[in-house]
């Protein structure tokens, strides 16, 4: 039961839900995450420490950045159905859309500098 509460207190957020949401296509830089969310560098961080505490998302350090990924290998019958959950509530949110654009948008733009 303990690990149901953690993860649900995480999911508690909607920006936490937002971030997650962003994680979907994959590993994203923090750096990224701010930008697109509209939220301050710390403040993402400290989402997404709780998230990874919940199990719900894993952090990879490459240089000064930090870049996380769903934990989509995870066992656990919680995160594994809250991830089925969130792809299908992305697919219908204006809101989430947009961000997930500006996230592609913003992906291409670094990659081509």
């Amino acid at each position: 039961m303990d690990n149901f509460i953690r993860i649900t207190k995480a999911l508690s957020d909607p920006t936490r839900v937002r971030i997650l949401g962003l994680l979907l296509d994959g590993e994203v830089c923090v750096c990224n995450i701010a930008r697109v969310v509209g939220v301050a560098q710390p403040t993402v961080s400290r989402h997404l420490k709780q998230c990874t505490d919940a199990g719900l998302t894993i952090g990879r350090k490459a240089g000064g950045w930090t870049h996380y990924r769903l934990a989509t290998d995870s066992t656990d019958i919680y995160i594994s159905t809250f991830l089925e959950l969130l792809q299908q509530a992305v697919k219908t949110d204006e809101e989430f859309m947009a961000l997930q654009e500006n996230l592609q948008t913003l992906k291409k733009a670094t990659t081509i500098l």
